[in-house]
Parts: structure tokens; C-alpha cells; sequence
């Protein structure tokens, strides 16, 4: 839907918004154009909150349990979080495209999202992935927040189908990005990439090597129970 979307747009800037998303903010969208006019921003993501107003996505970091995964999630609205990150605008390797704003030109010449080998998931984290490997940055800011129902419009993944697709589309992304051979530069390799644990949750036991191991293939493809999504 996305793509479609984007192919008849005119504009300069798109903004690609899931429609179980809630508007809070007035200044939202100006705070997001502000960071993705600056040079060499590539797109920029969103605080967005669950309806109980605690924090959904705080930006996305590659490689937790193999995958990917939220940070902030959980936390209250104006808890700082682990090193005040819940309230300040950085750099991420990735951010969801369920609030993301980004140049046309950067979309079409990316080709968009793949929505061959990512029909549903991943396919977000997948296109932040590309647009860092054209050496531009992904911006998320806490000053643009909104609440969003995660799943509320297309449900869980709870067929057998579903789940299949799951599997998938976890299985295409580590073998995809394993061929990256870098890990997330914006997540310490003393911090646990492991799903119970982080991101930002405990330390890693021993410390990962931030320079030889890669992030995406640093533990094994998740059970079905396990699925993250970004």
C-alpha cells in the first residue's frame, strides 16, 4: 500500500503514517520535517506510545535475539531512560515505519519498501538499513509523539499462515543483512542483544566485540513465540 501510495505522490517529503495511528501532538509533523531538512538525514522517526500512554518505539536496534527490536518500549512517557535516551533526539540503525518521514527521491531511488521478501515485517527496518548504506542517518526524535495501537488494524499473527509468513520474513532478514558484517554502531557491544534482557535491559555476559561480530547474526533465528517486530 505503501509503495502505491508513493508512486502517486507529488510532494518532495512523504510521510508514511499507519492508520492505527493517533495524533496528540500539534507540532508533531513540524518537528519531523525540522530534523529531516537537516544534511544528510535520510528519514526520521517518531516517539510513538501505546493507548496507556507508556512508550511503544524509541527507535530500533539490529540485532536483539537476531532480529531487531524497539527500544524505550515500556518505559514511561517522561522517564529518561538508560542514559536519558527516552528524551533526546539521536541516531538510529533503524526506526518503524508506522510514523516515518522521509525524501521522495530517497523512496524511489531505494525502490521503497521490498514487498516481496517483507510483505508485512521488517520490511521498515529493511529500508532504514539501505538508506544508511547510502552513508544518509536515521533521525528519531522525542519531540514528535504519538499513540499508536500497534496490530489494532491487521491483528497478531496467530494462524498457521501467518505464523509461516513470520518465520519467513525472520529467516529472509538475518540471511539478508548477515551479509552486512557490521553491528548496530549506536547500540554498546557491552549491552545484551538478547530478547529478555535488552535493548538497554542488561549487560551482555561476556561483552560482544562492537568491531568484529555482527549485530544481525549475533544469536540464533527466534522460536515462532518469539517473533519481534519492528
Amino acid at each position: 500500500i505503501n509503495n502505491y501510495a508513493v508512486t502517486h505522490a507529488t510532494g518532495e517529503l512523504i510521510g508514511l503514517v499507519n492508520n492505527d495511528i493517533e495524533i496528540i501532538d500539534a507540532g508533531w509533523l513540524k518537528e519531523m520535517v525540522s530534523q529531516l531538512i537537516r544534511p544528510r538525514v535520510g528519514a526520521v522517526g517518531a516517539k510513538l506510545l501505546w493507548p496507556n500512554r507508556m512508550v511503544q518505539h524509541g527507535g530500533v536496534v539490529v540485532g536483539v535475539n537476531g532480529l531487531a527490536a524497539h527500544t524505550g518500549n515500556n518505559l514511561e512517557q517522561r522517564d529518561p531512560g538508560y542514559l536519558g535516551m527516552n528524551q533526546i533526539t539521536r541516531r538510529q540503525s533503524a526506526v518503524t515505519a508506522a510514523c516515518l518521514l522521509l525524501r521522495k527521491s530517497v523512496f524511489d531511488e531505494l525502490q521503497g519498501l521490498d514487498e516481496q521478501a517483507f510483505p508485512v515485517a521488517f520490511n521498515d527496518v529493511d529500508l532504514c538499513l539501505r538508506i544508511r548504506q547510502k552513508g544518509l542517518n536515521l533521525i528519531w526524535t522525542p519531540f514528535a509523539e504519538l499513540i499508536h495501537a500497534e496490530s489494532a488494524s491487521r491483528g497478531k499473527d496467530q494462524t498457521p499462515e501467518k505464523r509461516a509468513r513470520g518465520q519467513r520474513e525472520q529467516q529472509g532478514f538475518i540471511e539478508h543483512w548477515a551479509q552486512s558484517g557490521q553491528s548496530d554502531p549506536y547500540y554498546h557491544p557491552a549491552l545484551s542483544l538478547d530478547y529478555l534482557s535488552g535493548p538497554y535491559g542488561g549487560l551482555a555476559m561476556p561483552p560482544r566485540s562492537g568491531s568484529k561480530r555482527n549485530a544481525v547474526t549475533a544469536l540464533k533465528a527466534p522460536r515462532s513465540s518469539e517473533q519481534i517486530h519492528a
